[in-house]
C-alpha cells in the first residue's frame, strides 16, 4: 500500500518538472565555492527552483539571471531583491534561445550554472553546449551515472556518444558525489556535479559529425568495422583504423594523446580526436542528415531516471 504523501507534495508537477531541490548546506556551500564568481561577474543558473544555490551566488556577482520553468518558483525568486541583482526569466531551459539569452549582455562571458532536473538533463546539454565557447565554464549537476559518462575517457565502458558530444567542446571534470539525503523529495540515485571549461575551439562543427558518433555507438559492442557496415565498406574502415593505429602514441592537435586502437577495435576505443579523424577520412555517412533543432538526437538512455515512475493521470 502506497504511503499518502504530503498535501503540499505536488507529484505530478514534480514529475513533469524533474525537480529534486537541494537541502544540505553543506553541499551548497561546496557548490558556490567550486563555481567562485567574481564581482563583476555573470552567472546564468539553469531551474535554480527555491534558490538554495542562487543566494549563494547572487551577492558574490554582477548580476545572475535565473532560468525557471515552474511558476511557483518564478513568483518565490522575484521576491528576493534583497539578494541582489537578480533578473528571473519564466522559460524551459530545453527550449530557451541560448543566443538571444547571450546578446542580453554580449560584452561579457557567463558562468553557466545549473542543478538539471534528471528528466531533462541531456536535452539541456544538447541546448547549451554548442554555445559554450561564448562562456567562461558550465557548473552543473547531474545524476551521477551521467556525469561519469560526461568525463569517461576512451577504453572505458563508460565512454560512449554523451562523451565525444561533450568533449568535442569542453573539458570534463567531475567535482563532487552528492548522495540522496542531500535533496528533497529523496532521489533513488546519487547525483554529482560537473565542470565544463570551454576548449580554445571544438574539435569539428560539422553537424554530421555527431551523427556518426552516433551511429559508430549504435550497436557498441561491434567491432566498429562491423558496426559501420551500412555506411561503409569494411575494407575502407579498416585502412582508418589501421591508419589511426599507426599514429598511436603522437599527440592530436588539440594535445590529447592518440590512443591505440587496430582493425578490431570497438567506438568506445577511439579517443574524441581520433573519432574527429575517422570522420575526416571517411567522410559523412552517405544518405544522412542532420537532425533538426541542434542538428542531433537525444539518445533515450541519456536522459536519465530519478529511479521513480510517473503516476497514472
Amino acid at each position: 500500500m502506497r504511503r499518502p504523501e504530503p498535501e503540499d507534495d505536488d507529484r505530478k508537477k514534480r514529475w513533469k518538472f524533474g525537480q529534486n531541490f537541494l537541502i544540505d548546506e553543506t553541499v551548497i556551500r561546496q557548490i558556490a565555492e567550486d563555481v567562485a564568481p567574481r564581482k563583476n561577474d555573470w552567472v546564468i543558473e539553469i531551474g535554480p527552483g527555491a534558490g538554495s544555490i542562487t543566494r549563494r551566488l547572487v551577492p558574490e556577482c554582477a548580476k545572475l539571471t535565473a532560468l525557471e520553468i515552474d511558476p511557483k518558483w518564478v513568483e518565490h525568486l522575484q521576491k528576493k531583491s534583497e539578494w541582489g541583482n537578480m533578473e528571473v526569466i519564466q522559460t524551459d531551459a530545453t527550449r530557451v534561445d541560448v543566443e538571444e539569452l547571450l546578446n542580453r549582455d554580449p560584452t561579457r562571458k557567463p558562468i553557466v550554472v545549473g542543478n538539471l532536473p534528471y528528466n531533462r538533463a541531456a536535452p539541456i546539454l544538447f541546448r547549451f553546449l554548442p554555445f559554450i565557447q561564448r562562456f567562461q565554464s558550465m557548473n552543473i549537476m547531474v545524476q551521477y551515472e551521467v556525469g561519469k559518462r560526461i568525463c569517461a575517457k576512451p577504453h572505458t565502458r563508460n565512454f560512449g556518444f554523451l562523451s565525444v558530444f561533450i568533449q568535442n567542446y569542453a573539458e570534463a571534470t567531475l567535482l563532487q558525489k552528492i548522495g540522496q539525503d542531500s535533496f528533497r523529495p529523496r532521489p533513488k540515485v546519487l547525483s554529482a556535479t560537473v565542470r565544463l571549461t570551454p576548449l580554445p575551439k571544438p574539435k569539428t562543427t560539422d553537424p554530421l559529425f555527431l551523427r556518426f558518433v552516433e551511429i559508430a555507438f549504435s550497436q557498441k559492442r561491434k567491432k566498429l568495422s562491423n558496426s559501420l557496415l551500412s555506411f561503409y565498406r569494411k575494407d575502407k574502415v579498416v585502412e582508418v583504423l589501421n591508419a589511426l593505429g599507426a599514429a598511436a602514441g603522437t599527440v592530436g592537435e588539440d594535445g590529447e594523446e592518440l590512443v591505440a586502437i587496430s582493425e578490431n577495435s570497438r567506438a568506445e576505443d577511439l579517443s574524441v580526436d581520433q573519432f574527429v579523424e575517422a570522420f575526416r577520412l571517411l567522410g559523412p555517412p552517405p544518405g544522412v542528415l542532420p537532425k533538426p533543432g541542434q542538428g542531433i538526437a537525444v539518445p533515450d538512455d541519456l536522459i536519465g531516471d530519478t529511479g521513480e515512475e510517473e503516476e497514472e493521470e
